[in-house]
């Protein structure tokens, strides 16, 4: 009877270790892509053209069923999903692995509006890269360099700075701005750019177009406008 015992226990023994050195082989990695939607662009307040994909797989293989979040900035450049007009949206993957959002629209403010989408198990997220482009130019204003004044015919301490935004507020790059000054038979200025009158500037990325240094002329008086125009 101790035989037997024995032998019944060594086998038991080598039944366990044999089932822990099956589970110990490991399953491929759960990773997620961005596939559709990305890189894109649209303007403040409109839909972008494409919607999002995203691609779930283990390993070689797609998962189907799984839930893809996308999430867009809180705040900022950003945008809503038409789903349900919220920065978040949860979506299935179908057969192929893919999770497909619904319409995304931006929102009224330009910039950087990336969109992340995540996956469990996945050890990182995939990045839709998305701008929402400022709308055409609706604005100009005198930011800086007035009021001044400077004796004549010298230099006025501060160039001449015009700001231009669209509807929203939001700054306008690569508009080109004219600065006029009145005609030379009164008080008014040259800028050195050209030595006329008159100078065009064009704004860069923070909507800004500076001018050159303006210098009085030899005739006192004023206050008098030198007028900033954009051409859209």
């Amino acid at each position: 009877m101790t035989f037997r015992k024995s032998i019944l226990l060594l086998i038991s023994l080598t039944m366990i270790a044999g089932l822990v050195a099956c589970g110990s082989s490991s399953r491929p990695a759960t990773t997620i892509t961005a596939t559709a939607g990305t890189p894109q662009s649209a303007t403040v307040g409109t839909a972008y053209a494409s919607t999002l994909s995203a691609t779930v797989m283990q390993g070689s293989n797609p998962v189907s069923g799984a839930t893809v979040t996308f999430s867009a900035p809180t705040s900022l450049a950003s945008g809503t999903f038409a789903s349900n007009g919220t920065s978040t949206e949860t979506d299935t993957t179908n057969s192929s692995g893919v999770a497909t959002s619904s319409i995304f629209t931006a929102n009224t403010i330009s910039g950087s509006a990336d969109v992340g989408a995540s996956v469990s198990g996945a050890t990182s997220s995939a990045s839709f890269i998305l701008t929402n482009l400022a709308g055409a130019p609706f604005g100009i204003a005198a930011t800086s360099g007035t009021p001044q004044s400077a004796v004549i015919s010298t230099a006025f301490a501060s160039p001449l700075v015009a700001t231009v935004t669209d509807s929203y507020g939001n700054p306008e790059s690569g508009v080109v701005v004219t600065f006029t000054a009145p005609a030379l038979t009164g008080a008014s200025g040259t800028f050195a750019s050209n030595g006329t009158i008159t100078e065009t500037d064009t704004t860069g990325s923070d909507g800004t177009a500076t001018s050159s240094t303006f210098t009085a002329d030899a005739i006192a008086g004023g206050p008098y406008n030198v007028t900033a125009a954009a051409l859209t």
